[in-house]
């Protein structure tokens, strides 16, 4: 008569263990954008998109690539493309598919 009591208890730990977290892009506007210049001169943009996690990217004054979200314990990653975008605060690095890596600022 015991085993069912103790079951249910442990059904309900494993439900409790099975709950989702909190979504921390909750309290962010649904979209950001932002102008970078990095320190060769270059300048690019981005559109940073928190409802579904993810960035468009324009340089060069026309080339536009849509970039996903990836995991990262602060700041922000995005990828696609063979490019990457890794930053903290008002700073980033762009890294192109030839393997440059550019360090920007957020300007404007």
């Amino acid at each position: 008569m015991m085993r069912l009591p103790v079951a249910l208890s442990a059904g309900g730990l494993v439900l409790m263990g099975c709950s989702t977290l909190p979504d921390m892009r909750a309290g962010l506007p649904p979209m950001v954008s932002r102008n970078f210049q990095c320190d060769n001169g270059s300048r690019f943009w981005v559109r940073f998109d928190n409802r579904n996690d993810s960035a468009l990217m324009r340089l060069d004054d026309d080339l536009e690539i849509r970039l996903a979200g990836q995991p990262v314990a602060s700041g922000i990653h995005y990828a696609g493309f063979g490019h990457d975008l890794r930053g903290k605060g008002g700073e980033v690095v762009l890294t192109r598919p030839t393997g440059d890596s550019l360090r920007c600022t957020a300007i404007g």
